[in-house]
C-alpha cells in the first residue's frame, strides 16, 4: 500500500497542491494527515487545504492549532480518524489528534485521555498503523526548534506497550526523521509549511521517502 503522509500544513493549501503535483503517477492509495491543517482553527482554511486532495482516500486527525469546528468538518467529510480506527486491506489505522493541555492552541487533550483512548482502540488489533499529532516524548522526534521536548508520554508508552508496525506523527517541525521504539518504526513526517511530506510504502518491507516541495 502506498501512502502520502502530510501534516503541520498550517493553511498552506498551495503547498498541498504542489505535493499533489509531485506525486502524480506514484499510485498513492491513501493520504494520512497528522494534524494542524490550519493556523488558528478556521474551518474555511481547512476546506482550502483539503481541496487539492479531492479524489484521494483520506484519513486525518486534528492538531493543537485546529479546533473542534475543524474536527467537525473532518467528521462531516467522513475522513476523521480521531479516537477511531479503520481497517483497510490487512491494516488497521488508529488515530488520536490534538496537543497537550497547557500547550498553545485550540484542540488539547490530557495524557490520561490519550492513553485511555488508544489502549481501547488498539486492543486485539494487528498490523496497526498509528496516527497521532504528538510525537513520543524524549525521543529525537519531539524536539522543538529550541531543542525542548514537546512530545507525549502517553504516545511513548502506547508505542512501547502495543508495538504498532508504524507510527506517524508531527507537531515538532524541526524533528523530521525516524526512531525505532521496540519493533515500531516511529516517524515524524515533518511540516508541509516547511516544505516537507512523506511517501510511505507498506508491504513485506516498510519503506519511506521524503518529499521536498
Amino acid at each position: 500500500m502506498k501512502i502520502l503522509a502530510i501534516g503541520d500544513i498550517h493553511g498552506s493549501a498551495s503547498r498541498v497542491q504542489k505535493i499533489v503535483e509531485l506525486i502524480h503517477n506514484k499510485n498513492v492509495e491513501l493520504v494520512l494527515i497528522t494534524g494542524d491543517l490550519t493556523e488558528f482553527g478556521n474551518v474555511m482554511e481547512a476546506e482550502e487545504v483539503l481541496k487539492p486532495l479531492k479524489g484521494f482516500k483520506i484519513l486525518a486527525v486534528p492538531g493543537n492549532m485546529d479546533s473542534k469546528a475543524v474536527l467537525h468538518l473532518l467528521e462531516e467529510k467522513g475522513i476523521s480518524l480521531h479516537e477511531k480506527k479503520k481497517k483497510i486491506d490487512k491494516y488497521t489505522f488508529v488515530g488520536f489528534g490534538s496537543g497537550l493541555v497547557g500547550d498553545a492552541g485550540n484542540f488539547l487533550s490530557s495524557e490520561e485521555k490519550i492513553k485511555k483512548a488508544l489502549i481501547e482502540l488498539m486492543q486485539g488489533e494487528k498490523n496497526v498503523v498509528l496516527l497521532t499529532h504528538l510525537p513520543p516524548l524524549e525521543t529525537k522526534l519531539d524536539k522543538s526548534s529550541r531543542g525542548i521536548p514537546i512530545g507525549s508520554s502517553a504516545v511513548k508508552e502506547i508505542l512501547e506497550e502495543t508495538q504498532p508496525i508504524v507510527h506517524l506523527c508531527g507537531h515538532a517541525h524541526s524533528s523530521f526523521g525516524e526512531e525505532k521504539i521496540g519493533n515500531t518504526i516511529s516517524i515524524n513526517i515533518g511540516s508541509v509549511k516547511e516544505n516537507r511530506a512523506l511517501l510511505l510504502e507498506l508491504g513485506d518491507e516498510i519503506k519511506w521517502k521524503e518529499i521536498l516541495i
